[in-house]
């Protein structure tokens, strides 16, 4: 489907996936062409925490409901449920993919601020997180469809940060380093470009 498109990815690799072990995949969010990337760099089964809103979509809402856990952000116990739900799925094998930043966000924005929902699973189940930055979605596939074009997609598969022996007072501490990680790196493609 990406070369289909005249989208090729051309991934820098700090660390390469285990597949015989469960990550959470923790990336920016600057378009929806980053969850065809995700299938893209997963060389197993993956699972997504995603809006409830878009289990309503006629035959995409099916499929995508059959294989995510939805969340409404808008209800906290749902909230907490899906987590459980999304442990359930590391439990089982899958690698969850969470955007922290909650959805896509203003094209002027870099990187929303984090929830700390994909942090404080990470620390419960005990696995390392996975960070990604990429670089050029929002220019290839911007929300704006109508604006995209083809061309290089630019992507790092950062070194996966380990969370065993962490608890709860390391949430914090922990979604500062894994936004710091993918910012940095949004800034050093941004200074490539000029």
């Amino acid at each position: 489907m990406l070369y289909a498109s005249g989208i090729f990815p051309k991934i820098k690799k700090e660390f390469k996936l285990d597949p015989k072990k469960q990550y959470i995949l923790c990336s920016n969010h600057p378009s929806t062409l980053d969850i065809v990337m995700m299938f893209a760099l997963s060389k197993k089964p993956v699972s997504f925490i995603g809006k409830d809103s878009l289990s309503k979509i006629p035959i995409f809402g099916y499929y995508y409901k059959s294989f995510n856990v939805l969340v409404d952000r808008s209800n906290l116990r749902n909230s907490y449920l899906a987590y459980q739900e999304a442990g359930k799925k590391l439990t089982q094998g899958q690698n969850m993919v969470i955007y922290p930043e909650g959805g896509i966000p203003k094209e002027d924005i870099r990187l929303f601020r984090f929830k700390k929902g994909p942090f404080r699973l990470a620390i419960e189940e005990q696995v390392s997180i996975i960070p990604i930055t990429f670089a050029d979605n929002k220019s290839l596939f911007p929300i704006d469809y109508l604006r995209g074009k083809p061309g290089i997609a630019r992507i790092t598969i950062h070194n996966a940060v380990c969370t065993k022996g962490m608890n709860e007072k390391n949430i914090e501490k922990l979604k500062h380093r894994i936004y710091n990680i993918i910012e940095s790196e949004l800034i050093r493609y941004e200074n490539e470009n000029r």
